[in-house]
């Protein structure tokens, strides 16, 4: 098979015939309910330690002190498993029993260039998110928008506030190992599957995914530059046909921004027409184009089309 991936069953995926709004509210339920868990737990945490977590949050930025760091680190660590995480894995074993972890692609194994293919695919989405980063900040925002990109901000900053390697673990779980499996098993392992199977269109799949992805997180001027770092986690996903592909991917894109402000000590710049690095942007669409390609000639595929390219190979 294409990558030196093993043999796919497609019989699984037929197997199982559910209603998509069905599954996606309980997937909503769920990420609800867990969200609720979450923040419980994370001001439970708070105030055994004689802190107000609601003051916190008000306060909050890279000035705070290490204790209220790590408090804030725990908190979000806490709410995103029970919000993303622990959710998906609930709801696809309720639907699919002792299959959920085949369900979500956990068992396919991926081959080293193949993930290595992927890991700079996205890198190079992420240059170009350069660029759409700097459209995004041409549209307007209404005030209740900018009020909470003012606090998301200050929270981002304070959490990738570092002083010391124990920080930066501390914040690579939370910023990267987490995000990398919660957001990939929801929006890539369930959604992106869930509207593929139920519309027979896996290219729209993976940009209503991406923007769904995107939108959630709540942060409009970033909305852009997430949507297409979003589908490129998407396409990762379609291609490989396992849930490791996007969510290595993932973790290396986020991994390497929180170390390059710990190694750096400054803050990411933000984006300006005269900052923009239009030779980078180049080489990064043709990275882009090349490595997609790459990896769209090395894809696994599934369903009719496998069986009519595996009819093919045993051709005398």
């Amino acid at each position: 098979m294409p990558g030196g991936m093993g043999p796919f069953n497609y019989d699984f995926e037929q197997r199982q015939g559910f209603s998509l709004l069905a599954v996606l509210l309980l997937l909503v339920l769920s990420m609800m309910l867990g969200s609720a868990i979450g923040s419980g737990t994370g001001y439970l945490i708070a105030h055994l330690k004689g802190i107000s977590l609601t003051d916190l949050y008000q306060t909050f930025n890279a000035h705070s002190n290490l204790e209220e760091r790590n408090l804030m680190r725990t908190a979000n660590l806490v709410a995103h498993l029970f919000t993303f995480a622990l959710p998906a894995v609930f709801v696809a074993i309720l639907l699919y029993r002792s299959g959920w972890a085949r369900y979500y692609r956990l068992n396919r194994i991926v081959s080293p260039g193949f993930l290595l293919a992927g890991v700079f695919f996205l890198m190079g989405i992420f240059a170009l998110s350069q660029l759409a980063y700097w459209l995004n900040q041409q549209l307007p925002l209404p005030d209740w928008a900018t009020g909470l990109e003012g606090k998301a901000g200050r929270l981002v900053k304070g959490l990738l506030t570092m002083e010391s390697p124990a920080e930066l673990v501390f914040s690579l779980l939370v910023v990267a190992v987490v995000p990398a499996i919660g957001e990939e098993l929801v929006f890539r392992g369930f959604l992106q599957q869930q509207i593929e199977r139920a519309s027979g269109r896996p290219v729209a799949a993976i940009w209503i995914s991406a923007f769904v992805f995107s939108a959630i997180h709540l942060q409009f001027a970033g909305l852009l530059p997430r949507f297409l770092l979003g589908a490129g986690l998407g396409y990762l996903f379609f291609w490989a046909r396992s849930f490791w592909a996007p969510a290595i991917a993932h973790f290396f894109v986020n991994a390497l921004q929180v170390a390059g402000l710990y190694f750096s000590g400054e803050e990411l710049p933000e984006a300006s027409m005269q900052d923009i690095n239009w030779p980078g942007i180049l080489v990064s669409a043709l990275l882009v184009a090349g490595l997609g390609y790459y990896l769209y000639q090395h894809r696994t595929i599934i369903g009719p089309e496998a069986e009519e390219a595996q009819a093919k190979t045993n051709e005398p």
